[in-house]
């Protein structure tokens, strides 16, 4: 039996919302299909330093060193999802406070049925300083 509805981004979140409410040792992310933070779990508040309010609607690269903006790693990244299915990248990242940790990344591709891309997840966990590049593949 086939489904014809196709949710829309309300409904998107609210899903995200309900699934990764308890999920707090992790960094869950929901992202519209140009890389604005829409909705996150409270695991991004306790590893990043934001609150929502603070960063829903900024660009996923405010998570970025500055290095890493110039180059446009976040775009690379969501397009490497859109035309892979994910992608993923190990590397350092910034918190609210400017301290710096190495963190691993999943960005995946979220498409319609239709296969239009209607957004992006992105989980992510810290790294040790020691070991974050050694204990996991590019």
């Amino acid at each position: 039996m086939e489904n014809s509805c196709t949710p829309g981004i309300t409904d998107l979140k609210k899903v995200f919302e309900q699934v990764m409410i308890g999920v707090q040792e992790y960094s869950v992310i929901l992202l519209d299909p140009s890389g604005t933070i829409l909705t996150w779990n409270k695991g991004v508040e306790k590893i990043k330093g934001y609150k929502a309010n603070e960063i829903v609607g900024q660009h996923i690269s405010i998570f970025y060193l500055p290095e890493d903006r110039n180059q446009k790693l976040a775009e690379k990244l969501m397009e490497e999802a859109r035309l892979k299915g994910s992608a993923f990248h190990i590397g350092k990242r910034i918190r609210k406070n400017g301290s710096i940790f190495w963190g691993r990344i999943e960005l995946t591709a979220i498409k319609s049925e239709n296969g239009d891309l209607i957004g992006f997840t992105k989980m992510a966990n810290p790294l040790s300083d020691t070991t974050g590049a050694l204990n996991f593949g590019g």
